[in-house]
């Protein structure tokens, strides 16, 4: 190996390594602009409030994985992110209370199995279109199905070991591709931020939680700069 490539190497190891920090960066905004609000506590708000935080917990796995060299498990963990965000933005917006209620109940054999009956994430992204422009804000959804139409083939053949995570794990992971993983990962984590900004019922909340996107832009994909 020569001296230019191991600097190419070096520069792209430094260039990875600044994404991830400004991705916790933007991480950390996210929670100050939030700081110790009160939340919405009806049943559909602790249901949205709760998937928030689990899909806001996949993307902190998602950079501790790619910081450890973990890029196939990583991108697996992008599709667990995106549907967790998916029911989020679903609770809050296009659920019926049946459905959460599935979802409230303490977990049982019965309750287990009566959750299984719930929309598809596909058909959750179409429930929030149907409120788009409504109770649902419309370039929210946009996003959805925009993130749902580029990345879902990839994401559903890693997480099904297919053609993707065999053919990736035999020749290497390009770093533009590590690079969109962690943008598009960030992207992610603004609309959960949003999500939780709108639960705190405080219309002040929004505002600079939508200045995050524009503070971070060079961490996120061109879509939402």
């Amino acid at each position: 190996m020569g001296e230019a490539e191991d600097g190419l190497i070096d520069a792209e190891a430094a260039r990875l390594g600044a994404m991830l920090c400004r991705s916790d960066e933007l991480s950390e905004a996210i929670l100050v602009v939030l700081g110790d609000s009160d939340f919405d506590p009806s049943p559909r708000g602790l249901a949205s409030f709760a998937m928030c935080g689990v899909s806001m917990e996949h993307g902190l796995a998602i950079r501790l994985s790619i910081a450890a060299g973990l890029a196939t498990a990583a991108i697996s963990l992008m599709r667990l992110q995106f549907e967790s965000l998916v029911r989020a933005m679903w609770l809050l917006y296009a659920s019926n209370d049946r459905d959460i209620a599935k979802l409230m109940a303490p977990l049982s054999l019965e309750s287990e199995q009566a959750a299984k009956n719930l929309p598809t994430a596909n058909a959750m992204i179409d429930d929030i279109g149907e409120s788009a422009g409504t109770s649902a804000p419309a370039q929210a959804h946009q996003m959805l199905v925009h993130f749902r139409d580029v990345q879902m083939k990839a994401l559903n053949s890693f997480v099904h070991a297919g053609i993707h995570p065999l053919r990736r794990h035999a020749e290497g992971y390009p770093m533009h591709l590590i690079l969109q993983v962690v943008e598009s990962s960030n992207a992610l984590a603004t609309m959960a931020g949003m999500t939780l900004a709108i639960l705190t019922c405080d219309e002040a909340m929004t505002l600079p939680m939508s200045r995050i996107q524009r503070a971070f832009e060079d961490c996120l994909p061109t879509l939402l700069r």
